[in-house]
């Protein structure tokens, strides 16, 4: 045994130096996050993954597998090459297959995992997203979205958005069975991150470019999941929230559904002008399409939760010229249900 020559207290983080710089010199390159000890060469990477691959199709080692091929996977584009050249998306689709009976804590795992994998590469690879969106890989997605772990149900997301990102698929995607209860379920989990939240925001944004999508979305109860994220979310989540209720308003369906939530005219008049001059906006601009039918119902509503003083303070700020003008807009429709309302 070798005498220790020192006994001082090294921090951790300078062994973990030492370490990686014996790693650089050796030709290897050690994750940060991971066990695997990641090639630094192209020619050890198409190894690496082959090797991985091995352990997956043998059923050995699955999770560590999966997690290396993730670890590769985020450290570059020339890496997700890699991985698409050996097959490797085939494998990491089938690994989604999940007989509920039987579904173990690794295998959880190895499918959140190959959620994020496939969520790297289908950014770049169109091969990769035609495979996923086949209809039957689709709802092996859409499973775990409903379903799997919080971190799943993430990954399956984070999926999911790149997919909702191309014109071309976007009503098929959106088409598929619970897609959208999926992300309003998660949505309204309370214990979702900052992060998970904003996530999950730019998934409903990216399929509502599409107006079937967007009635897809009211009737899965996302107006009402906005509503009340809009209560507890950050200053950035606010105002990407409120952009996609704005596209909702744009429907029949949601326009009625908004009209009928006790909390929508309070919440949104709340954010006309206590968060920044885009929330502004995009709240003015919900308020006008809600109440464009002239429902004396729903301006009166309207009216009772305060918006005539926020109007005025709205149109005496600093705000742009458009947003003046549908402020204007509103009063006018206030006024023909309440003469106090001055414009």
């Amino acid at each position: 045994m070798m005498p220790l020559q020192d006994d001082s207290l090294i921090p951790n983080v300078i062994l973990r130096r030492l370490i990686q710089a014996w790693c650089t010199d050796n030709g290897w390159r050690r994750s940060f996050k991971g066990e695997n000890i990641m090639p630094s060469s192209s020619m050890d990477i198409r190894d690496c993954v082959l090797s991985f691959l091995r352990e997956i199709a043998r059923g050995q080692n699955v999770r560590s597998a999966v997690r290396g091929l993730r670890h590769l996977a985020k450290e570059g584009e020339e890496n997700r090459r890699c991985i698409v050249s050996t097959g490797s998306p085939l494998l990491l689709v089938s690994l989604l297959w999940v007989n509920a009976s039987d579904v173990t804590h690794d295998d959880c795992e190895a499918c959140e995992d190959a959620l994020h994998v496939l969520a790297l590469l289908c950014q770049t690879d169109l091969e990769t997203k035609t495979l996923v969106m086949e209809p039957q890989k689709l709802s092996w997605i859409v499973w775990h979205l409903n379903y799997g772990s919080k971190e799943a149900r993430i990954a399956a997301a984070s999926l999911l958005r790149t997919l909702f990102k191309q014109d071309d698929a976007r009503d098929l995607v959106g088409s598929v069975e619970g897609v959208f209860e999926g992300l309003i379920y998660l949505l309204r989990d309370k214990s979702l991150s900052n992060k998970g939240q904003k996530l999950v925001v730019k998934v409903i944004q990216c399929a509502s470019q599409s107006m079937s999508n967007r009635s897809r979305a009211v009737e899965a109860g996302a107006v009402a999941a906005i509503i009340d994220l809009l209560g507890r979310c950050q200053k950035a989540c606010i105002e990407r929230a409120l952009a996609v209720l704005e596209l909702l308003c744009d429907t029949s369906e949601g326009k009625d559904a908004a009209s009928r939530l006790p909390g929508f005219f309070p919440t949104l008049i709340e954010k006309m002008v206590r968060v920044s001059d885009l929330s502004t906006r995009y709240a003015t601009t919900c308020v006008l399409k809600v109440c464009s039918a002239n429902n004396d119902e729903v301006l009166m509503s309207a009216l009772d939760a305060g918006i005539y003083p926020q109007l005025l303070f709205v149109l005496q700020s600093g705000g742009t010229a458009q947003v003046k003008y549908k402020a204007q807009e509103l009063l006018k429709r206030l006024h023909a249900v309440n003469s106090r309302c001055f414009i």
